[in-house]
């Protein structure tokens, strides 16, 4: 089935003129085939042609500034249409001139205008004999030449094809004669118009009998009569339908977007239908996008799409707000329970879906429910209170479904706050570190530290870390909170390698989609080159999710930290769904047994057996290991007996401000 990003190209294809279009920023959103064989044909540079790139200043840098302003200054006040002529140099620097049409266009539905650009070639300069008649010859556009009784006095070729009649029938008739259905017309009202009011006239009419619409313009001649041009404009106008028509349509999933949805959802309150937002969020598009790449992450969104759509009727309505998230506007059936028809959504996403390199990957969706007018009668309280409650089914694992409680609405309040905080200057917001020592040698060494980020909000108080990291994440402010955080931790790096000589590691945690962060790492090693701490003093952990799954980008990122000398550690271990292949595509240094295997000791002696396992795994790859949540002396023996010596737990200590920890085991130190 051709889709609706296939069909829009297809009918920018069939345009003859060299067509761009470009967004309310300039950007190049797409471009028809005649405009790429020319660029290639006339030597212009081929970023161009290429999605993605800002024809403005394309066109600024190739000398040609002006035209920059105008076409900027017709998009702001979304003039319908404006012609012009400007230069445009090729790769050797030669200039090309084109005639220039633009038209303004709604291109998305945030309501920005954006521009459609026809180009033509304008001909080259030359020493010829002009006369008026080649001028006229030369036209691409069909004219007329009336007198002032509507005779025809002169037409030129194009306008003999248009009509399909020889000029040397026509001139000296009337127009009422060559066109009978003229009389009553807008067109003759046009005329008679134009003839008494001696004023230019200019209408777009749709001839059906003649290639269907034309654009018309009609200008009074000094000495009486009309001088009349028409152009066919019948591409031009089924483009501008289409593309009306794709202003409410999502461009990747065919779906009805946003405005859309309003106004389905205007058109059900005023006929006064009981009806139910479905909030959809897929969890975990995010890490798919950064684990394997954005092709594969808009697979995943078009296969929702389609399965969303085999539960569409005349009273389900299924559209696409944006990135991750879809609505299900869904009318009330007497008796009808809604949490049904929620399991009906989240049972779709029980299989898996394939992604653009033939792997696949599950996906789990949050959905809230949100009900008019039960929970509210206006529409956009309404969209709120979905959303509210689709927060809310987010703090369960897996796809989970929520209905609004007007207590959520002071949670949402809560969680906007925490997402605002994090957009911001992180510099004096409350946010800090703690660290945890991890004890060897029997329990008398301090052989590394774990980083552990804290935030007291200065409105909110002390936040808990699974639920600002959380947010973090789903907010794509990840990256920015755990830069703050490496300027904090290598600053005193630094100032204990001045003052106490520190030679041990300091491991931070890494979410799944910074390990898939190629930008985000580059900083980082920059980072460590500003500060001049050695990449072997630190450890990145990461943890064994389900979501944690191989990418080409992750291993290369980790790779590059092994190369630099950064160990790598896996955090959790053994509670997640991937242990085994963990171990054979990432390269790991240390493994991090995970607590809940550590309190079973004593208690479970299944649990002690796949603990002994696990010691024994990970000796024999000659990986380092380390015991988390040691709590009992019990657990200690235990883990001593079996060859695991290396501790972190609140047996030995808990995590510790800096200046405790630099108080109780380094100044301490430098003392002995």
């Amino acid at each position: 089935m051709e889709s609706k990003t296939d069909e829009i190209q297809g009918w920018f294809d069939k345009i003859d003129d060299l067509l761009v279009a470009i967004d309310n920023n300039g950007t190049i959103v797409r471009v028809n085939q005649a405009w790429r064989d020319y660029c290639r044909k006339s030597n212009i540079d081929q970023a161009v042609i290429q999605k993605e790139m800002n024809y403005l200043e394309l066109l600024n840098q190739n000398s040609d500034t002006k035209a920059v302003d105008t076409i900027k200054e017709i998009m702001e006040l979304e003039v319908p249409e404006y012609k012009t002529q400007y230069t445009y140099k090729n790769i050797d620097g030669e200039p090309i001139w084109f005639n220039v049409k633009i038209k303004t266009m709604k291109m998305d539905s945030s309501g920005a205008a954006g521009a459609l650009i026809f180009h033509s070639p304008a001909a080259d300069s030359g020493i010829q004999s002009i006369t008026v008649e080649t001028v006229l010859e030369s036209m691409t556009d069909g004219f007329y030449l009336l007198d002032d009784r509507l005779r025809f006095n002169y037409i030129n070729e194009v306008a003999e094809k248009i009509i399909s009649k020889k000029r040397d029938d026509i001139v000296g008739q009337s127009v009422y004669e060559v066109f009978p259905d003229i009389r009553g017309s807008r067109v003759e009202e046009h005329l008679l118009c134009a003839l008494r009011t001696t004023e230019n006239i200019e209408f777009d009419e749709n001839f059906r009998n003649y290639d269907g619409w034309s654009h018309i313009k009609m200008i009074p001649l000094k000495n009486g009569g009309l001088a009349i041009y028409f152009q066919n404009i019948e591409q031009q106008k089924q483009l501008e339908e289409k593309l009306t028509e794709f202003a409410y349509c999502d461009f990747l999933t065919g779906l009805p977007n946003r405005r859309k949805m309003t106004e389905i959802a205007f058109s059900l309150k005023e006929k006064k239908s009981r009806f139910s937002f479905f909030y959809i969020n897929l969890d975990n598009l995010k890490f798919i996008n950064a684990l394997y790449n954005y092709a594969s992450g808009d697979k995943v969104v078009i296969s929702v799409a389609e399965r969303l759509q085999t539960l569409s009727d005349d009273r389900c309505h299924i559209g696409r707000l944006e990135g991750d998230e879809f609505i299900v506007i869904r009318e009330s059936a007497p008796g009808e329970r809604l949490e049904i028809f929620a399991e009906k959504l989240m049972d779709l996403f029980e299989e898996p879906f394939l992604l653009a390199d033939f792997q696949s990957a599950y996906v789990t969706v949050s959905i809230g429910i949100a009900c008019t007018p039960f929970d509210t009668e206006r529409l956009r309280d309404l969209v709120s209170f979905a959303e509210t409650a689709m927060y809310e089914a987010k703090k369960e694992k897996g796809s989970s479904y929520s209905f609004y409680r007007p207590k959520m609405r002071s949670q949402r309040e809560r969680r906007v706050l925490i997402e605002k905080s994090l957009m911001g200057c992180l510099e004096g917001s409350g946010f800090y570190f703690t660290v945890q020592p991890q004890i060897s040698g029997g329990g008398i060494n301090l052989s590394g530290v774990e980083v552990l980020a804290r935030w007291n909000h200065p409105e909110l108080g002390e936040l808990s870390p699974l639920e600002f990291i959380e947010i973090a994440e789903q907010s794509g402010t990840i990256a920015h909170l755990t830069t703050h955080l490496l300027h904090e931790v290598l600053t005193v790096i630094k100032k204990w390698e001045q003052l106490y000589s520190w030679n041990v590691k300091t491991a931070i945690n890494m979410t799944p989609s910074l390990l898939a962060n190629t930008v985000f790492f580059e900083e980082f090693f920059k980072l460590l080159e500003q500060y001049g701490v050695a990449p072997s003093l630190l450890e990145v952990e990461l943890t064994e999710h389900a979501e944690m799954a191989y990418s080409e980008t992750t291993m290369r990122n980790l790779e590059l930290c092994r190369e630099k000398g950064i160990s790598i550690a896996i955090d959790d271990f053994g509670t997640g769904f991937s242990m085994i292949s963990y171990l054979t595509q990432f390269p790991i240094n240390k493994i991090k047994i995970d607590r809940y295997f550590i309190q079973k000791i004593g208690e479970d002696a299944k649990s002690e057996a796949v603990l002994k396992s696990l010691i024994h795994l990970a000796q024999s790859i000659e990986c380092e290991l380390l015991a988390e949540g040691v709590e009992r002396p019990e657990e200690v023996l235990f883990l001593k007996e079996n060859s695991c010596t290396v501790f972190q737990g609140y047996y030995y200590d808990r995590p510790l401000h800096v200046n405790e920890f630099e108080e109780k085991y380094l100044a301490i130190s430098t003392l002995i």
